[in-house]
């Protein structure tokens, strides 16, 4: 992926911004290996805050496994794919990061979700993430 055809405003940076994007790549595709051994990247980073990492690396365990079960009372599975809904996402998990003073946790959490939704607008990914 060249340079400019990257998406801004990711959390993550350097190196597990790259295997941050190779896991969203591969969770889109439904390449699920591949997503495993970018997970494992993301894991064998460090990020400044330990809790954050924590409640960052959470969310993409979930992303993995909703996208792997196809189940759609997950959120992966039933939320909208349009540009319209993903940019609602975006402005809802925006909000909740804003709002009052959240844990490390949850914003690493909340911030793996949001990075997810921005990655899919930068790219113009928008069909379903978890197709089985």
């Amino acid at each position: 992926m060249k340079r400019a055809d990257r998406p801004r405003a990711l959390t993550a940076t350097g190196k597990t911004r790259e295997a941050v994007i190779v896991f969203f790549d591969a969770v889109i595709e439904r390449r699920f290996s591949d997503a495993d051994k970018a997970l494992g990247e993301v894991r064998n980073r460090k990020l400044s805050n330990p809790e954050f990492q924590d409640g960052y690396i959470k969310a993409l365990e979930g992303i993995l496994t909703s996208a792997r079960s196809g189940d759609e009372r997950d959120y992966l599975n039933r939320s909208s794919d349009t540009e319209e809904d993903l940019e609602k996402q975006s402005k809802d998990f925006r909000e909740i990061l804003m709002k009052g003073r959240p844990k490390p946790f949850d914003l690493g959490f909340f911030s793996a979700w949001s990075d997810l939704v921005h990655y899919r607008l930068a790219t113009n990914k928008f069909s379903k993430v978890a197709q089985p």
